[in-house]
């Protein structure tokens, strides 16, 4: 008795200091809605977090085995937006499936539980603002070199999958460039948007949808239309073969570029 107390005790020392948070999805749809998106990103904002694992759940209104994978590309789903956002990589995903105890609100049971752990090291906080100045400081060095036809990545650019929406760690690469557009007003650009992963059309318009986002975020902070136009390439102009070898290679293919037109 003594031994299972001692056990007890010793995995809930581990659990401690966990928390969870829960997103939900539509009726067998593994990706998650816009609303789901923006609640997922307004509650981990300014936080800084460990992430443990993702579990994925199903009602119970298929077979068994179609339920376990839905449930496993729901967490999967969840844990690539951590990867882009957060940077972290090997999250425990687990799939439950039907196989817990449903809710009569079937709603409730499409869900993944995301646990993690809060944290505060200044010393990692630090050296992220001095990456990010580093960062910065790329772009707008490259700007002062370039000549008409030369091309800029907009490195750290990233967005949720599959969509226009902006991850909040973009933040600093928009206003980067807002910046650089209004110091240099003779400056003329084209935005151009890539995808990865599949050769052949663009069938989201996904590489359109985030050129055009980029260019709506300097239209809308004050650059004029006669400075701007965007474009879409999709899959047609990679940096490395498709298919890609690893998750750097498309992380790279799929990419906002600028190219200058004046300056």
């Amino acid at each position: 008795m003594r031994k299972y107390l001692f056990l007890l005790l010793l995995f809930s020392s581990i659990s401690f200091g966990q928390s969870k948070f829960t997103v939900y999805f539509d009726t067998d749809s593994d990706q998650l809605k816009l609303k789901e998106l923006i609640r997922f990103d307004d509650f981990f904002r300014n936080k800084k977090v460990k992430f443990i694992k993702l579990i994925g759940y199903c009602d119970y209104r298929a077979s068994n085995g179609y339920n376990d994978t839905l449930a496993y590309n729901r967490a999967k789903f969840v844990s690539n937006i951590i990867e882009k956002v957060a940077d972290q990589k090997q999250i425990e995903i687990i799939s439950k499936g039907e196989n817990f105890e449903q809710n009569h609100d079937l709603k409730l049971n499409r869900k993944v539980e995301i646990y993690y752990e809060e944290i505060q090291l200044d010393e990692i906080l630090d050296k992220d603002d001095t990456i990010e100045n580093n960062k910065n400081n790329n772009l707008s060095s490259q700007v002062t070199t370039v000549k008409v036809g030369d091309k800029l990545i907009l490195k750290n650019l990233h967005f949720y999958n599959r969509s226009g929406i902006f991850v909040p760690e973009s933040r600093p690469v928009l206003e980067e460039l807002l910046q650089i557009m209004k110091s240099n007003p003779n400056l003329k650009i084209e935005i151009q948007g890539h995808i990865c992963c599949q050769m052949g059309t663009d069938v989201e318009d996904t590489a359109k949808v985030r050129a055009l986002a980029v260019y709506n975020y300097l239209y809308n902070n004050g650059i004029s239309k006669n400075r701007l136009s965007y474009k879409s390439f999709g899959s047609t102009r990679p940096i490395h073969t498709i298919p890609e070898n690893n998750e750097n290679e498309r992380n790279e293919n799929r990419r906002v570029e600028i190219q200058i037109v004046a300056n």
